[in-house]
């Protein structure tokens, strides 16, 4: 019989006004504030002048507390922060809008087995309030006891489960490659939970959402990248392989694709997800989801695998029904995603693990609130190159090149 891994929920963060925080607000690690600090300039704006492609790779969650690895694998690439620059491993989020990296000052173990951000050490940090302005007027970086604003997050991720974060808020250059660079604000982990964070194999999340998504236009780091772009479009593309992956911001030109983009309208954009409207779901040549209340596709680059809300989610798994052949070879039926006038289809190497168990999670999403959703996690993204237009509000998928991303 097939299985699924743990109940799948969508990788998503959810933000709210935390209490206001009080006390001490450089006393961290101010012994490591470099001594031209005090003097230092606010981050200065560079914005993307030219197309840009981020190098992914493939890596494997890190060992959980009881010495267990889950079998997750996500995407990492790197950012740099601030002056002098701190470089720091990511994962690039599509379903998440915030930038989130953990803050030198905490102490949680997810924080303290990752790399992290210090503002301290930082020529162009600023400590900022949820409206951008400066925590301290005559201090960068807040000093002595005082109350600033922060952050609750409550995060979940499919592969390696839920936990909440509190984050200060900091503002500073954040760079993908030299010369694209934008000035934002981050939200500086101060506290973490175990789950999902201390198995990541990343230190923080850039998140791609939409604006809607983030804390603040401020905290968009799309929105801080395109807002001053030139001599690009306003977009961006992923593509992923086996073991690495790229990601395109400005231009699709070298993308490895194998036909023209198709595009698609945003579906119930004030939601902030990059969401596509599903006509019908298929295993083979039957509907198993006719839509008829609707369905969307969620696109999601920090799952490892597809899910399915929970009302539907057993009647998929028993209509796939995945089995090894007698030659050892995993074979089921194809899975479906009917877009109007363009489909996704996978087959079932690419919906089951070594073991060919069909890895299609259960999504822990209420009714009416939500209907018909599905996450299109990297399962779907290793055959299909996805592009994200900012501007207009529109994504779009094409077959990627047989073997084009190593």
């Amino acid at each position: 019989m097939p299985r699924s891994p743990k109940s799948l929920l969508l990788c998503a963060a959810v933000a709210s006004l935390a209490p206001s925080a009080r006390g001490d607000l450089g006393a961290a690690v101010r012994r490591s504030t470099p001594s031209h600090a005090s003097s230092a300039a606010l981050p200065a704006d560079a914005p993307l002048s030219s197309s840009v492609v981020v190098p992914l790779r493939r890596v494997g969650a890190r060992p959980t507390r009881d010495g267990v690895r889950p079998s997750a694998s996500l995407y990492v690439g790197q950012v740099s922060v601030g002056h002098p620059l701190q470089t720091l491993q990511v994962t690039f989020d599509t379903a998440s809008g915030n930038v989130l990296l953990p803050h030198r000052g905490c102490k949680s173990a997810a924080c303290a087995e990752h790399q992290r951000f210090s503002p301290w050490e930082s020529s162009t940090a600023m400590d900022i309030n949820l409206n951008g302005s400066a925590v301290q007027a005559e201090h960068r970086i807040a000093e002595g006891k005082g109350v600033r604003d922060a952050v609750m997050l409550g995060y979940a991720q499919s592969d390696l489960g839920t936990g909440n974060v509190t984050a200060v808020l900091v503002r500073d250059s954040v760079c993908i490659a030299a010369g694209a660079c934008v000035d934002m604000g981050v939200l500086a982990a101060t506290s973490m939970d175990d789950e999902p964070f201390r198995a990541s194999p990343n230190d923080g999340i850039v998140g791609l959402g939409l604006e809607s998504l983030a804390s603040g236009k401020i905290f968009s780091f799309l929105g801080r990248l395109f807002e001053g772009s030139r001599n690009v479009k306003p977009q961006f593309g992923l593509a992923l392989g086996a073991d690495a992956g790229e990601l395109h911001f400005g231009s699709h030109e070298g993308a490895p694709l194998a036909e023209p983009l198709r595009w698609f309208p945003v579906d119930h954009p004030e939601m902030g997800f990059w969401q596509v409207a599903i006509q019908a779901v298929r295993v083979g040549d039957r509907t198993v989801h006719e839509c008829s209340k609707g369905c969307h596709g969620i696109v999601d680059t920090g799952v490892s695998h597809l899910g399915a809300q929970r009302s539907h989610h057993s009647t998929l798994l028993a209509a796939l029904s995945p089995r090894l052949s007698e030659s050892g070879a995993c074979e089921g039926p194809d899975l479906s995603f009917d877009l109007g006038g363009f489909v996704l289809t996978l087959s079932a190497a690419d919906y089951t693990d070594v073991e060919c168990h069909a890895q299609v999670g259960s999504l822990d999403l209420e009714e009416p609130d939500f209907v018909g959703v599905f996450a299109l996690g990297a399962g779907l993204l290793r055959r299909y190159y996805a592009a994200f237009d900012w501007e207009q509000g529109r994504l779009a998928f094409a077959r990627m090149a047989a073997e084009s991303v190593v």
